[in-house]
């Protein structure tokens, strides 16, 4: 028995859920990580010429700006 059988709202959850993501994709929004992993450390250095700790504190501030 999964979540969606135990609770009684489980199917309007799901739907608003469903909803969630399809305004995402509409609002041109992504989803990334919190924490960028070391091949995105790694390209973003080098695309930006800079050091890996630079991508990370530019990545961070990104990430920061977006809302999260």
């Amino acid at each position: 028995m999964g979540q969606w059988d135990r609770d009684a709202n489980g199917g309007q959850h799901l739907e608003q859920a469903l909803a969630a993501v399809e305004a995402m994709g509409a609002s041109d929004a992504v989803v990334v990580p919190a924490t960028p992993s070391s091949s995105m450390l790694t390209a973003g250095a080098r695309t930006g010429r800079v050091t890996m700790e630079t991508a990370a504190r530019i990545y961070r501030a990104m990430v920061l700006a977006g809302g999260c």
